[in-house]
C-alpha cells in the first residue's frame, strides 16, 4: 500500500477520557468474558481482558459512540496506531445509531509488544451482524460514520492486551482541501 499523503486525527487517545468508551462483552448473551478500557501508562488507552468460550461466549469489544456524523468521503480509510499481543482484532465502524444494528468490520493482526500502524481501506470493511457476513448489506459509506469500535473474537480464548494511541482517517492522493 502507498503511504498516506494526508491524515486527520479522529480520536487522539492522549486527549480523550476512557469513560466515553462503552464496553460490550459476550455477557449480553450469557457469556462470561470480561474487558476494560483504561488509560495507558504513556498516554493512549489499553483495551484488555479475558475472552471465555464458556456459555457460548467468545467476544469482548469497546465502542465510541459519537453524536456527530464523520464525513470521511474524501479519505481512503482508517489507520490505527496500536501495540498488541500478537492476536487478531477487528476495527468496527457503524453508520447507524442502532445498538443492535449491523457493523462494518476490518480484521487486523498485531505484533507482540511492538507498535504498528494498521491501514484499513474503506472498501475492505465487511458488513457483519453477530458474526455473520451480510451479503445484502450496502457497502460502507464513509460519509456517514457514527461510531468506532475494537473487538476481539473468533475463539481467541484467554487474556488479551491492546494499547491504542490514535485513530486517524488517511488519504492516499493528498487532494483534501485543495
Amino acid at each position: 500500500m502507498a503511504l498516506p499523503k494526508q491524515e486527520i486525527v479522529l480520536v487522539d487517545f492522549h486527549n480523550t477520557t476512557v469513560p466515553v468508551w462503552r464496553v460490550v462483552n459476550d455477557t449480553v448473551m450469557g457469556g462470561i468474558s470480561e474487558s476494560t478500557m483504561t488509560n495507558g501508562e504513556q498516554g493512549g488507552v489499553v483495551f484488555s481482558g479475558t475472552v471465555s468460550l464458556k456459555n457460548f461466549g467468545g467476544f469482548c469489544s469497546v465502542h465510541l459512540h459519537n453524536t456527530a456524523v464523520h464525513d470521511l468521503s474524501l479519505y481512503d480509510g482508517i489507520s490505527l496506531r496500536v501495540k498488541g499481543d500478537g492476536k487478531q482484532y477487528k476495527l468496527i465502524l457503524k453508520t447507524d445509531s442502532e445498538l443492535n444494528g449491523f457493523s462494518y468490520q476490518f480484521p487486523f493482526v498485531t505484533k507482540k509488544d511492538a507498535w504498528i500502524t494498521v491501514h484499513a481501506p474503506f472498501q475492505e470493511f465487511i458488513p457483519r451482524f453477530r458474526g455473520a457476513v451480510l451479503s445484502d448489506a450496502p457497502p460502507l459509506n464513509p460519509a456517514e460514520i457514527k461510531s468506532f469500535g475494537i473487538m476481539i473474537s473468533d475463539k481467541q480464548e484467554g487474556q488479551f492486551h491492546l494499547a491504542i494511541e490514535s485513530i486517524k482517517a488517511y488519504a492516499l492522493q493528498g487532494q483534501i482541501g485543495s
